[in-house]
């Protein structure tokens, strides 16, 4: 099936779905077909999944499940995807404009027992405000990152699950770390923003250029401030441990709980742990929450308000940041790693380290989030 096979009412339907997607600030689309259930579009908006009703305003709900398995094969041809293929997990990738400005989307499509599903993931390829007060950062958290940030070498993780604003965190400091002094060349896969002044390469497995590969070959090309969007495997952390030893600064991510954890899954992929203390600079362990609506004291009820989305007026960034000095590694070094080294290195009146109940706490203090969406991390 190719463009000349549909129509242009079904090319504006896709459209139609993207923008409003973009219009409401969604991080990802999601659109299902099966035989049982029929269609369902969604939106995941502030983390929470939800139909948007004004889609169906402009375009007929029912217009859409005729059309649904047509909307599902332009997606995948603008993802240049195989549209025969129906039995196979895809993944692929294709630009949206709007506004004069670009937009990745990302389309991982998967078949299903008795029909298909497709999640689009929308990336914003311009820069907006970055900075992490912006993002959520507190005054301590910022100015404990900053201090991280001064190091000539070293290594910093970023870690979090799937969608927890790591990659955002990672733009913000190499533009606080961008000042045309210092040569920083990031890898990625894939990349997501564009940033003047850096050396950005594509990570490609299917022609050997792996993290690894690409890593090997940063090394011979000078730079001071090396980039990882995320240390995948045993080999990639090898590489990014050894550069942080031999006098560069290394910024990546990595899929942890908190900062204590991510020592442990270095450990656990091979990482000697000397080795380990001896380049790690420090860890922000992140998630995402809702962020309290600024004019919520004067709702009616959680749909009177114009600017948010039931009550809440996007997300917010809270953390857990862990700067490894002298005494801190000499804790790590001694103990086992677990919940008794977390309270030991609070105790420590020489620490600079906030988990994620203290950063919670000031932001429920502060009346930026609500006390029902933090009870796991108080």
């Amino acid at each position: 099936m190719n463009n000349k096979l549909l129509s242009s009412s079904v090319i504006s339907y896709v459209n139609e779905i993207i923008k409003k997607g973009i219009l409401k600030k969604a991080s990802d689309i999601h659109i299902k077909f099966d035989d049982l259930d029929g269609m369902e579009i969604k939106y995941r908006i502030d983390g929470i999944l939800q139909e948007v009703e004004e889609l169906f305003d402009i375009i007929d709900k029912k217009i859409l499940e005729r059309n649904v398995v047509e909307i599902i094969s332009r997606i995948k041809i603008l993802s240049e995807m195989n549209v025969a293929e129906k039995r196979k997990p895809q993944d692929g990738s294709f630009s949206f404009l709007l506004d004069e400005k670009r937009y990745d989307v990302r389309v991982a499509y998967m078949p299903t027992i008795n029909g298909e599903s497709i999640v689009l993931r929308i990336l914003k390829s311009f820069l907006e405000n970055t900075e992490l007060k912006t993002l959520g950062f507190s005054n301590k958290s910022e100015e404990i990152l900053e201090k991280m940030l001064e190091r000539k070498y070293g290594m910093i993780l970023v870690s979090g699950p799937t969608g927890s604003g790591k990659s955002t965190t990672l733009l913000s400091m190499i533009e606080k770390l961008n000042d045309g002094k210092r040569k920083i060349i990031t890898v990625e896969d894939p990349v997501e923003n564009k940033i003047k002044g850096i050396v950005q390469v594509q990570v490609n497995n299917e022609i050997g250029v792996t993290f690894s590969e690409v890593l090997k070959s940063c090394l011979r090309n000078d730079p001071d401030i090396i980039v990882v969007s995320e240390i995948r495997d045993e080999i990639t952390a090898e590489i990014a441990v050894r550069a942080a030893l031999t006098g560069h600064l290394v910024i990546s991510t990595i899929h942890t709980n908190n900062a204590i954890a991510t020592i442990t899954r270095l450990v656990d992929m091979g990482i000697p742990k000397y080795l380990i203390l001896d380049s790690m600079i420090g860890v922000v362990a992140q998630r995402l929450i809702g962020k309290k609506c600024d004019n919520y004291s004067n709702h009616l009820d959680e749909h009177s308000c114009n600017r948010c989305n039931n009550s809440y007026d996007g997300r917010i960034v809270i953390n857990e940041i862990l700067y490894l000095n002298e005494e801190v590694k000499n804790i790590l070094k001694k103990n086992e790693l677990g919940e008794k080294v977390k309270k030991e290195i609070k105790e420590l009146e020489t620490a600079k380290y906030i988990d994620f109940s203290m950063d919670v706490n000031e932001k429920i203090e502060k009346n930026l989030i609500f006390e029902k969406d933090a009870f796991e991390f108080s």
